[in-house]
C-alpha cells in the first residue's frame, strides 16, 4: 500500500515537519510538495504512482490541526474522503526526542484507555492498512500506541519501546462522507 502525504496549500513549518514525521512512520508513505496543486491534481498524482491513500495535513491557527485521509478515484480524477482526524496538539519527533527515520515494514496499532482510543485505533487500522498489535511483528514494525485520557487520544509511534515519530493529540475522528471531495 502506497500513501501520498502532503500539506494544505500554504503550510507552516510545523505542518511540513509533521508530514516528514508521518512519512517516516507510515509504511509505504512518500512526501509530495503541494504547491498550487488542487485535490484533483493530487488524485492524478496518486493514481499515476499507484497510491491507495492521500493524506493532507491541514492547519488551524498556524499549527497542524486536521489530518484528512482520502482515497483516489479514477475516471475523472477525484478524491473521496475516508477519514478526518481532528488534532488538538502535536509534539514533533524532534521536540519529543525521537530517534531518526525508521521506514517500517508494518504499522501496528495498540489501544489502551477509553472507547475514543478504540475508535481512533479502528480508523487507523482501516485507512492505513495497519495491523492489530502482535509481539512477533514488533521488530520490523512501528507501533502506534493509542492512549485515551479525558476524551482525547494520545497517539505515539514507537519501535522497540523507543519513540520514533510524532506524538499526536486527537480529540475525535470523523469517518468520511463517501462523496468525492467532501
Amino acid at each position: 500500500m502506497a500513501v501520498l502525504v502532503t500539506t494544505s496549500r500554504r503550510p507552516g513549518r510545523r505542518s511540513r515537519s509533521l508530514v516528514k514525521d508521518l512519512v517516516s512512520v507510515i509504511p509505504g508513505a512518500f512526501r509530495v510538495t503541494r504547491g498550487r496543486r488542487s485535490l484533483s491534481d493530487l488524485a492524478r498524482e496518486a493514481l499515476s504512482v499507484g497510491a491507495d491513500r492521500v493524506v493532507v495535513v491541514g492547519e488551524r491557527r498556524g499549527n497542524p490541526g486536521v489530518i484528512r485521509v482520502y482515497e483516489p478515484l479514477s475516471g475523472p480524477p477525484a478524491l473521496r474522503e475516508v477519514a478526518v482526524f481532528i488534532v488538538v496538539g502535536v509534539k514533533l519527533a524532534r521536540e519529543a526526542g525521537a530517534v531518526g527515520v525508521v521506514r517500517p515494514k508494518y504499522l501496528l496499532v495498540k489501544v489502551g484507555g477509553d472507547p475514543v482510543a478504540g475508535e481512533v485505533g479502528e480508523v487507523f487500522l482501516r485507512v492505513f492498512n495497519a495491523r492489530v498489535y502482535r509481539e512477533d511483528l514488533e521488530g520490523e514494525s512501528v507501533v502506534a500506541e493509542m492512549e485515551g485520557l479525558g476524551g482525547v487520544v494520545f497517539v505515539s509511534f514507537k519501535q522497540g519501546g523507543r519513540l520514533v515519530g510524532p506524538v499526536l493529540k486527537i480529540s475525535r475522528v470523523i469517518v468520511g462522507c463517501g462523496r468525492p471531495q467532501c
